[in-house]
């Protein structure tokens, strides 16, 4: 978490500002999420660049959610790690409606707290109004659920290089990169120790 979002930092702050920058950091930090969700979509696609941006840009938070959790599925082997992972998904999943809520409903200083009091609504069946008061530790405490999740998605990444590589290597060189020479499974680099 950024330095500057302490809650020490945070209660320092006059209590409108301070309502702003919570939110704010909120949202902020939900941002990156999303970014790391379309890098582990992206990892799992093998795609980079303009066209991670065309594939991940036009696909709702919800979507992405959905393709992660299916690609995982297909294309990770270890059973261990899928599930791992899907319980990540359901968890920023469960982030995102929070955020909907977040991003889509008024708010204020909370006069019962020393954070912010949002003016949430329901319309399922009945209309009501919601109770919800967040504190600076619920904040914290919600921006530091996002970070880990975040950290656990981008690590698909790394698991997806892995797996690439052992799969390569279980599988061989190319028919036409064999050779006479070559030896070992590398890819033939075995060769190279023959000079």
């Amino acid at each position: 978490m950024s330095m500057w979002l302490t809650k020490d930092s945070l209660v320092a702050l006059d209590p409108d500002t301070r309502a702003f920058t919570l939110v704010g950091g909120f949202m902020g930090f939900f941002a990156l999420l999303e970014v790391g969700i379309n890098e582990a979509v992206s990892n799992v696609l093998e795609i980079k660049g303009i066209r991670s941006a065309i594939v991940t840009r036009n696909m709702s938070f919800d979507d992405k959610i959905k393709t992660l959790r299916a690609l995982v599925d297909a294309f990770i082997h270890d059973k261990e790690q899928v599930r791992a992972f899907d319980d990540l998904a359901k968890r920023a999943r469960k982030c995102g409606e929070t955020r909907n809520i977040v991003a889509h409903t008024p708010f204020r200083r909370s006069p019962n707290s020393d954070g912010v009091e949002f003016f949430a609504t329901s319309a399922n069946a009945k209309f009501k109004y919601l109770e919800m008061d967040w504190p600076i530790d619920e904040f914290l405490r919600q921006i530091e659920n996002i970070n880990e999740i975040d950290n656990g998605l981008r690590s698909i990444g790394t698991r997806m290089s892995i797996q690439r590589i052992a799969q390569a290597l279980l599988e061989g060189p190319a028919p036409n990169q064999a050779s006479e020479k070559a030896f070992g499974g590398l890819f033939g680099l075995g060769k190279l120790l023959e000079d």
